[in-house]
């Protein structure tokens, strides 16, 4: 291995520690956090979930709005907005700081498709950061449902569903929501709407997950800190192997160093005894 390839592990191995020693600065309440493609959703299902619904907290548009994590705290929730997965590689990265402080992870997709591979392989990263409690902390959300016929819709919930028992072992619950439905149904207080929009179900699913918050908390920190054990005794290792070459190297680079040491010092007494002997 490259001592430059292993210093760089080290380096990132001692930025690891300091989030362990940062888990302090984690907030008390439940952190909710949305996930998803650029323009999937997420901003507007988070303004509805803290009832921003007048005036939007969380930015929505076209284009690329959010390009760092935003927040929105309440008496018992904090929520989370973050960039989308497929803007840029440095809003993928600001994407994944928010994974080991995400108490629940709302996935949202829109109804383009099926999962498409950059959603996969986030969810597989999320599935593997929440470990057994996986399947219940992850919640898939499709978004847009007002935008497509009920059939569709049905067909893409299915392939997803699929996609995720095949690629992350379990199927998550899924959640077929409308923003616009939920927007218009407050605004003009009709509950068929509201109702239509299952804003309100995934509100109430979010309740019952949160529940646990804490047994989940100390049993992901506990996997935590075994695996960064794991890390620290095999990068221990890396270095002693690395220590060890060098040293051998360094050790054989000398030996033709003093054999022509010792045939000098040889040569000079010899030398030196000619004259003496003269």
């Amino acid at each position: 291995m490259l001592v430059s390839n292993l210093l760089k592990e080290s380096q990132d191995l001692r930025g690891l520690s300091q989030d362990f020693l940062n888990q302090s600065s984690r907030s008390d309440n439940p952190v909710i956090v949305t996930w998803g493609l650029m323009n999937a959703g997420k901003s507007s299902l988070l303004n509805m979930l803290t009832k921003h619904i007048e005036q939007e907290y969380f930015k929505t548009n076209d284009f690329r709005e959010t390009a760092v994590i935003s927040a929105y705290e309440t008496d018992q929730l904090t929520y989370l907005d973050t960039p989308g997965l497929d803007a840029n590689t440095s809003d993928n990265l600001e994407a994944l700081k928010g994974v080991r402080k995400a108490d629940i992870v709302l996935f949202v997709h829109q109804l383009q498709g099926e999962l498409e591979k950059n959603e996969i392989e986030f969810l597989k990263e999320i599935s593997t950061s929440f470990g057994q409690y996986a399947e219940q902390n992850i919640i898939l959300v499709l978004s847009k449902v007002d935008k497509e016929d009920q059939s569709k819709v049905d067909q893409i919930q299915l392939k997803v569903l699929e996609q995720c028992k095949q690629y992350l072992g379990f199927e998550p619950k899924c959640f077929q929501i409308s923003n616009k439905l939920y927007q218009q149904g407050i605004k003009s207080q009709k509950e068929g709407l509201v109702r239509h929009s299952h804003i309100e179900d995934l509100k109430q699913c979010i309740g019952e997950v949160i529940s646990n918050t804490e047994l989940v908390r100390l049993q992901r920190l506990d996997q935590e800190r075994y695996d960064f054990l794991i890390k620290l005794i095999d990068q221990k290792q890396k270095v002693e192997a690395e220590f060890n070459l060098q040293k051998t190297l360094l050790t054989d680079g000398f030996i033709p160093f003093q054999n022509s040491l010792k045939s000098l010092r040889q040569f000079v007494d010899m030398k030196a005894q000619q004259y003496i002997n003269f």
